[in-house]
């Protein structure tokens, strides 16, 4: 073992060594960096989501949940509270107003805030940890306008008597139910018997929130959905918040996408640098194997030390990573005020498997290739010939890659088409490659420039535009994505989104509602809203009870908010069949609900709407952006077709500074229910600017995994661009010609790889941002154009400062060195 080292110390002078160790290092550090940070915002962006629910899971019910749920989760030491929600009245003097009454527990919400304000329009303040004192109530604004009632007011609900002491102005679970037509009153559950409300017939909801360590959550819920009843179900972040989760999903799939990538730019610069380092031990091995040291304990030997250098850099790569991402989360804790929680252990594994993987699968090819060629072949410089040895280097590249894609995807079926992308990728890069560099070269002859070098059969300048291109390939392509997912964002939540839904509408209120906004300089469109149950599918009666899917049998329990609209709404994309022409019927349906209830294209719905039945086809999908915050449908009918139906309106509008119009709104149209999703609208825009920054941070990293590339690139090279410009000094090259040679060739190299890079990038940019982020298909040349430039001013200027140095040394030094 003592002498395994001391042969690792004697290599660790070398530079290709230490040039490998550094690569190794960049490598687990910008894989370990990501993971790190895309799991601390992952777990961010959840706990961001799930103040939207109150908890971490909720359990809902119809029926009051039995105690052995509330013990089981106990016993985990998991956090619970529990809610009871139905309609009721409340009366202040002679005034009734219909409520949502909310009894809470103690410790509620355990995720999110509970905030309050002192009157109507009052600043708002946090009172987390808090709730209604006993004969207390809160509720919102939308109850004192009704009643004409004033914080400190006595009102009466069921048998008892409360004091309304604050104005509810934002409840976590609030973006659950943007449609509450009654406005919500929080009691304390302590005073919900005294009402006498609450009996075995009463129409109810009952839910339980649980929170606590994911493992312990993730462990209850497989624990708990084997025991649910019919009228049980759960509720999470990826089931309820369609907004949210769209932004999850899209974040989520960047940060895979991104740590994939650099994963590849990675493995770019490791089998480069391990190539060069095996070309260096050509004399040493000889002198081994001539001294009789057998091929095992070479390879024993190389491995080793090869082994130990890829521990050490794997244990500074996940310090490094560690640090990096702490500084990053710390800086994103500053300038936004969000302190990301700490991440999971597992990236720091991945951060070691990495540098294992990458150095057997890329170092391990060259290295068979060194320890099976005899000691005369090595000294004659003819190593084994690549068709002995290429199917090996084939497999173990292949399975390097394969098994670096899943450490990130964790999905081999993924992995395996990435895989087979990247490989398609490479060779049309390298037959490209060729056909431009003949071309090029040809192009140089007829046009007489003595100093380009022969560059059209030559396999080191193929070799470097493959490499320039993958890299410049994989930037290139997250710059597309990241900026089109950004702008995306950006549309779907302006700064004059929508603030406030509008409902129950009534048919003749909407002109003077119109003018009463318009009045105020606040744009508003109306949409008729019509109720309506799903019957029969293609004349078949449908019942919940036929369906196994629980969605879908809630879908199918409840009435659909129907529209009809001639104009099609800006918020969806139109992926079937044709919008409604003028004067024909039919139904529109959103892409979702019709995989859900098993209907589609040419099928024929059957609606209840108030005891008449109505029969359209089904003429269009659609899919719907529910992050719009505009008023979306699963179902909308054809103009004309439904206008006879009973229906009230719908619109939403901005007020932002002019908030305190909603009371003088209320007291002109009363029948008229006011929504404020402002509270909403700033978790999404929060969860959104998060995501943001995440995106632009991961993107530096990756961005630093291409500089490594291409420094390794460079530098693997070098010993062969010493020998050549040895030799064109000694033939009388002056500096000058030199020069304009590196400058030349480098500049052509980059520009001809950021052209192949910008190419493939903008083709699968449009694929990728299509099928994976739902981003819409626009082409685009300035991938090509952006490629082009950056490759060649970026490539030109690292090869020219790499060769700097070997411009004014003699020939004799530079074949010493």
């Amino acid at each position: 073992m003592k002498l395994l080292l001391r042969h690792w110390w004697q290599r660790w002078r070398m530079p290709e060594l230490r040039l490998l160790f550094i690569a190794l290092i960049v490598s687990v550090t910008v894989v370990t960096t990501v993971g790190f940070f895309a799991s601390r915002v992952e777990n961010a962006m959840q706990q961001q989501a799930r103040q939207l629910l109150g908890g971490d899971v909720v359990l809902v019910s119809s029926r009051p949940i039995t105690p052995d749920y509330l013990q089981q989760a106990q016993a985990l030491g998991l956090e619970t509270a529990h809610t009871t929600s139905f309609p009721t009245m409340v009366s202040f003097g002679e005034q009734l107003q219909l409520s949502q009454l909310k009894a809470v527990s103690g410790g509620y919400p355990l995720r999110g805030e509970l905030r309050v304000a002192p009157a109507p329009d009052s600043p708002e303040i946090t009172v987390t940890g808090q709730l209604p004192g006993r004969g207390e109530l809160w509720a919102e604004a939308r109850l004192f306008a009704a009643l004409g009632a004033k914080p400190g007011a006595q009102v009466q609900v069921g048998r008892s008597n409360f004091t309304l002491t604050q104005v509810l102005t934002h409840e976590p679970e609030r973006g659950n139910n943007l449609f509450q037509l009654a406005p919500v009153v929080l009691m304390n559950a302590e005073d919900l018997p005294a009402t006498q409300l609450l009996s075995p017939a009463s129409r109810a909801s009952f839910s339980q929130l649980f929170a606590g360590d994911a493992r312990k959550i993730q462990q209850w819920q497989t624990t708990l959905k084997p025991l649910l009843k019919p009228t049980e179900r759960i509720r999470t972040v990826k089931e309820d918040l369609a907004s949210v989760q769209q932004t999850l999903q899209r974040s989520t799939r960047f940060l895979g996408l991104a740590a994939v990538l650099s994963v590849v730019l990675a493995g770019a610069a490791v089998v480069l640098t391990a190539t060069s380092l095996m070309r260096r031990q050509l004399s040493a091995v000889a002198v081994l194997k001539a001294m009789g040291m057998s091929r095992q304990q070479v390879l024993w030997d190389h491995a080793v030390s090869l082994l130990l250098t890829a521990l050490l850099a794997a244990a500074v790569g996940v310090l490094l990573g560690l640090l990096l991402q702490w500084g990053l989360g710390l800086w994103l804790a500053q300038s936004l005020g969000k302190v990301l929680p700490a991440p999971g252990a597992m990236p720091a594994l991945n951060g070691l498997l990495t540098a294992v993987i990458l150095l057997l699968g890329f170092a391990l090819p060259p290295l068979l290739r060194l320890v099976n060629t005899s000691p005369m072949q090595i000294l004659q410089g003819a190593l084994q010939q690549p068709s002995q040895a290429l199917w090996v280097a084939v497999v173990s590249v292949l399975l390097a890659v394969l098994g670096l894609l899943w450490l990130q995807a964790r999905d081999i079926a993924l992995a395996g088409m990435v895989l087979l992308g990247l490989v398609a990728g490479v060779t049309l890069f390298w037959v490209l490659a060729v056909w431009l560099l003949t071309a090029a070269q040809r192009l140089g002859k007829r046009a007489g420039w003595g100093w380009m070098p022969a560059l059209g059969r030559s396999r080191r300048a193929i070799l470097l535009v493959v490499v320039f291109a993958t890299g410049l390939f994989a930037l290139l392509l997250l710059t597309t994505v990241r900026t089109d997912l950004l702008e995306r964002w950006q549309e779907t939540l302006p700064a004059d989104a929508p603030d406030h839904f509008l409902i129950n509408i009534q048919p003749a209120e909407v002109a003077p509602l119109q003018q009463f906004l318009a009045a105020q300089s606040v744009n508003a469109a109306f949409y008729p809203m019509i109720r309506g149950r799903l019957v029969a599918v293609n004349g078949k009666p449908v019942t919940p009870q036929a369906l196994e899917d629980q969605r879908a049998q809630r879908l199918l329990e409840r009435e659909f908010n129907l529209s009809s609209s001639a104009d099609f709404p800006a918020s969806n994309v139109l992926l079937q069949g044709q919008w409604f022409d003028t004067g024909v019927s039919g139904f529109s349906i959103e892409k979702g609900i019709g995989e859900t209830l098993k209907f589609g294209m040419g099928d024929t719905l059957t609606f209840d709407i108030a005891g008449q039945q109505v029969t359209q086809p089904i003429t269009s999908v659609r899919e719907v952006r529910w992050d719009s915050m505009q008023p979306n449908f699963f179902v909308i009918a054809a103009p004309g077709s439904v206008d006879n139906m009973p229906q009230t309106h719908i619109t939403s509008i901005h007020l932002g500074e002019k908030k305190p119009l909603v009371t003088a709104l209320i007291r002109q149209f009363p029948s008229v229910t006011v929504i404020d999703v402002g509270a909403v609208l700033a978790q999404i825009r929060g969860l959104i600017e998060q995501v943001s920054m995440a995106v632009q941070g991961i993107f530096v990293f990756t961005l630093l995994s291409g500089v490594v590339v291409l420094v390794a690139a460079l530098q693997s090279q070098q010993a062969e661009r010493r020998r050549e410009i040895a030799i064109l000094k000694s033939l009388g090259a002056r500096r000058g010609l030199l020069q304009r040679r590196i400058w030349g060739e480098f500049l052509l190299l980059g520009g001809l790889a950021g052209i192949l890079a910008g190419a493939l990038a903008m083709s699968v940019g449009i694929v990728v941002g299509y099928f994976l982020f739902d981003l819409p298909v626009h082409l685009s040349v300035w991938p090509v154009l952006v490629g082009g430039v950056s490759g060649s001013v970026l490539v030109g200027v690292a090869g020219y400062w790499n060769l700097r140095g070997l411009l004014d040394v003699l020939p004799l030094g530079l074949l010493k060195a």
